[in-house]
């Protein structure tokens, strides 16, 4: 049996026992409540005892956990100063980070000016594909993730929804008869997610629609509805458009969740200060957009 349990296991459970929170140490881990448990229990299995009494509310200490605490703690803040220092280079890692086009374009590029000002220091280069880039073989560093399932490794950014968006002026056809609007209207739809109109009808118990025309921008397609159309938005991202009132939610009460944007970082780049940085920013940035979503849900119609 190995003498000494993985870093990471490690690293949670001193997060664990400074807050004595489970939900405090995922959030400062940018990972889910859920991986905390599992690994305070693997770490407990390791160990063959238990760290934490773990309360309906709150967690504290068990006396060996208690012990165990005081000693690793200080043992990993010497580890992080020894790492700073080794990091502490002239030449910053420059990070490659993917994300759908839309996203690159749309949602980080205008504020990545903003971003380099605080970290003038942190090269970070975007790249827009459609396509899942392979994080664990190295094609990029840091990727942007979309969908219903998030891996315990994952760092969750915000809860992502779906309804159809129309131009304003056929809102009302749209809502008085939906079936005969998906046969009259133009249906645009997204190349690699043609399955997402065909998930949100299931979701209504309506018919499938049988006339869609396929672009493989969505910026694209938003613009397209914009004249005319209906396409499948999705929320947050959508908001701007929502806001500037080009596009117009006719079921506004039918929300479907797609799951999760999320961040999928490669392989020991994961506590880079590059990536420490990287990653409150990004959250940030999505959930201005949830934050702008839900302004726009709760303000009185005009």
């Amino acid at each position: 049996m190995a003498d000494l349990p993985s870093l990471n296991l490690l690293r949670t459970f001193e997060a664990v026992g400074r807050h004595m929170s489970f939900r405090a140490a995922a959030e400062e881990r940018h990972i889910t409540a859920s991986a905390v448990s599992h690994q305070i229990r693997d770490l407990e299995e390791f160990l063959g005892l238990p760290l934490f009494v773990r309360g309906a509310r709150q967690v504290s200490f068990t006396p060996e956990g208690q012990r165990y605490h005081q000693q690793v703690a200080p043992a990993l803040q010497q580890l992080r100063q020894a790492t700073r220092s080794l990091l502490s280079r002239d030449q910053p890692l420059a990070l490659r980070l993917s994300a759908i086009p839309y996203i690159a374009t749309d949602v980080i590029a205008p504020e990545l000016a903003a971003f380099q000002r605080q970290w003038p220091q942190l090269r970070v280069d975007v790249l827009g594909d459609s396509r899942p880039m392979n994080v664990a073989e190295g094609e990029v560093d840091v990727a942007i993730r979309f969908g219903l399932n998030v891996h315990d490794n994952a760092i969750p950014l915000v809860p992502t929804q779906c309804t159809p968006l129309c131009a304003p002026e056929i809102t009302e056809a749209v809502r008085d008869d939906p079936e005969k609007a998906f046969a009259t209207f133009p249906v645009y739809n997204m190349g690699d997610y043609m399955d997402l109109w065909q998930f949100w009808l299931n979701a209504q118990g309506w018919p499938p629609t049988r006339h869609t025309t396929t672009l493989n921008s969505y910026r694209g397609l938003l613009v397209a509805a914009s004249r005319g159309g209906i396409c499948l938005g999705f929320l947050p991202l959508t908001v701007p458009w929502l806001e500037r009132g080009e596009l117009v939610m006719p079921f506004a009460d039918r929300l479907v969740s797609l799951g999760q944007l999320s961040v999928e970082v490669r392989d020991g780049l994961r506590y880079q200060p590059e990536v420490q940085a990287l990653i409150p920013w990004l959250r940030e940035l999505f959930q201005s957009y949830q934050i702008r979503t839900d302004e726009f849900f709760s303000s009185p119609p005009v």
